[in-house]
């Protein structure tokens, strides 16, 4: 009896051993097929998860990226999909376009030369997004120039996200708060230095 209860143990010792030192084989990449994961480029930027009466919107984005380093195609791949989520949320678009005419010659025969910029910045600010969920991803691995490509479908709830929101709008507004206290505190400290020199 009790030399078949240590057999049991070292049986089921050996099992979660077994277990634990499973390896997996990563797929190869096919770069002549140029292939990606169908829900890569089906996914919806928007849905909606849960039963009837617990249904939650949900925000979704994917991203890609590759590395040398497994674990690092897979990062890249995450921080790009959390920035297309925040991006849609908190992003901002500025726009400037500018042109420049230059004359050159004497007064009787100018030749002008014109140039056109136009330049568009899109800004994501500082946002903090931690309840964010995998939702799938893939790594293959390139044996023909020995890099790894990561594949990543990231999703957070809408509740999540309006919290992300009216975080940021509050900052906005504290920080365009605080810039009209400074200029009232210079406006304030101007006026101190008129009366004195009166």
């Amino acid at each position: 009896m009790k030399g078949s209860r240590i057999a049991i143990v070292i049986l089921l010792a050996g099992l979660l051993n077994a277990c634990a030192n499973r390896m997996v084989k990563l797929p190869v990449e096919n770069t002549d097929a140029k292939q990606v994961p169908a829900w890569y480029l089906d996914h919806a930027d928007t849905g909606s998860e849960g039963w009837l009466w617990n249904k939650e919107g949900m925000f979704y984005a994917v991203g890609s990226d590759v590395s040398p380093d497994m674990e690092m195609s897979y990062k890249k791949a995450l921080i790009k999909a959390k920035a297309k989520i925040v991006d849609r949320v908190v992003g901002e678009v500025n726009n400037k376009t500018s042109y420049k005419l230059d004359e050159t010659g004497n007064a009787e025969r100018t030749v002008g030369r014109v140039e056109a910029q136009e330049l568009i910045v899109n800004i994501i600010s500082d946002t903090s997004l931690r309840t964010y969920a995998v939702e799938k991803k893939l790594t293959l691995y390139n044996p023909e120039i020995n890099n790894y490509r990561s594949f990543i479908l990231v999703k957070i709830s809408k509740t999540d996200m309006d919290a992300i929101l009216k975080k940021y709008e509050q900052d906005k507004q504290n920080k365009l708060f605080s810039g009209f206290n400074k200029s009232s505190d210079l406006e304030k400290s101007s006026d101190k230095l008129l009366n004195k020199t009166r």
